[in-house]
């Protein structure tokens, strides 16, 4: 039996309605929840209901101190701003990432280094990794890629063996586990983003996370500019005024957004849930299609699927995007290696990172979010099906 001719070549698309690539859930909970803390007056940063979420997110993840800031950007800024290396020092960086990444050396006055990724997932080439250090290397910044944990164990052995210090970006696994452990609980510091995409959201916003006392009080300092606002308002040991004690910036978030930093937490489980439903889903409809692949999950990983990528052939990958968009389906390229952008082209070429080049030549990123309907699912995975039927 002949398949339907594809959309791109005139046939009738799959689903007149397109199937979104990303989704947020957004429920009367937390509506109700912002709508009481706008009631409350209490609209600016750091407030009970930020203190509440900063609370909870803790006794979640396990670790002692988390701080809610307005980005996972600025978490990742205020990574490096509590160690003040000399300028000049190197961090190590993945190629196949998102800017902010590299962007919280950057703002420290450091340099970047850019490593190679894993092939079959982007994440940081633990083979290669040794090779980018030098004398004057102090970090390492590994990244969560689509939610599925680096290799933090190997990571950790050489930032053992280097005295380097290590901040995970993590922007991309709330909810994932290592090793038994969910992320934030493998680095000297981990940083998270509530961006509108993400697992969990606060419409903006995001959260650095450590289990060092001391690096703990300097982010308490350096978010709110500086000053020890924090311990004033928690302790209230002086008489009406708090002191400027280091360097920092406005990095607190609204209690608006804690509010629904709450009630989004106390979900975050069952939204990971179905998400885990959806990707099983599209393993058992995808599985055994010729030139297909799936990203490879890390040893001993529990990924949330932040993302569901596949990997097709490098010559075809455009023209299955359009394939596929046509058919009513919105999948997409999920980053260009970083020293492929104008800000960062002077930092390697394609030859220097053959496992980026190959991850980004092949990824395709398909929908995945809890209120995609079975419906929706199923009209996913027979468009790839229509779509690789006819390559």
């Amino acid at each position: 039996m002949q398949s339907a001719p594809l959309a791109i070549n005139g046939g009738k698309p799959l689903s007149s309605e397109p199937v979104l690539i990303h989704k947020p859930m957004i429920t009367e909970e937390d509506i109700q929840a912002v709508t009481e803390a706008i009631r409350s007056t209490f609209v600016s940063g750091d407030g009970p209901a930020c203190r509440e979420f900063e609370k909870q997110l803790s006794a979640y993840l396990g670790v002692k101190h988390v701080l809610f800031l307005n980005s996972c950007t600025t978490a990742l800024d205020l990574a490096f701003m509590i160690k003040d290396f000399p300028a000049g020092s190197e961090v190590i960086v993945p190629n196949f990432t998102y800017t902010s990444t590299a962007l919280g050396p950057i703002l420290n006055n450091m340099k970047i280094v850019l490593a190679d990724v894993r092939p079959d997932n982007g994440n940081l080439d633990v083979q290669k990794l040794e090779s980018y250090i030098t004398e004057k290397t102090v970090a390492i910044c590994p990244v969560d890629y689509a939610g599925n944990p680096a290799e933090m164990d190997e990571i950790n052995a050489l930032a053992r063996k280097y005295g380097l210090y290590v901040v995970q970006d993590s922007a991309q696994s709330i909810g994932s586990k290592y090793k038994g452990l969910y992320t934030g609980n493998q680095a000297d510091v981990s940083t998270f983003s509530f961006h509108g995409t993400k697992n969990m959201t606060t419409g903006e916003g995001g959260a650095i996370v450590t289990n060092d006392d001391t690096l703990g009080d300097l982010i308490k300092v350096m978010r709110e500019k500086g000053t020890d606002k924090y311990s004033f308002l928690t302790d209230n040991v002086t008489r009406g005024y708090y002191e400027y004690v280091n360097k920092g910036n406005s990095y607190v978030q609204s209690n608006i957004n804690g509010a629904m930093g709450v009630t989004q937490l106390a979900r975050l489980n069952a939204m990971n849930a179905i998400r885990k439903e959806i990707a099983e889903f599209y393993l058992s409809e995808l599985t055994g299609i010729e030139g297909l692949d799936f990203l490879r999950v890390t040893e001993g990983a529990d990924s949330n699927w932040h993302l569901f990528g596949i990997l097709v052939p490098a010559e075809k990958k455009y023209w299955i995007m359009d394939a596929l968009r046509a058919e009513g389906v919105m999948c997409n390229v999920h980053y260009t290696p970083l020293h492929r952008n104008r800000y960062y082209k002077d930092l390697g070429t394609d030859e220097d990172f053959p496992g980026s080049m190959q991850f980004f030549n092949q990824l395709l990123r398909l929908p995945i979010y809890p209120s995609l309907t079975q419906g929706e699912r199923e009209i996913v995975a027979e468009a790839v099906r229509k779509v690789f039927s006819q390559m």
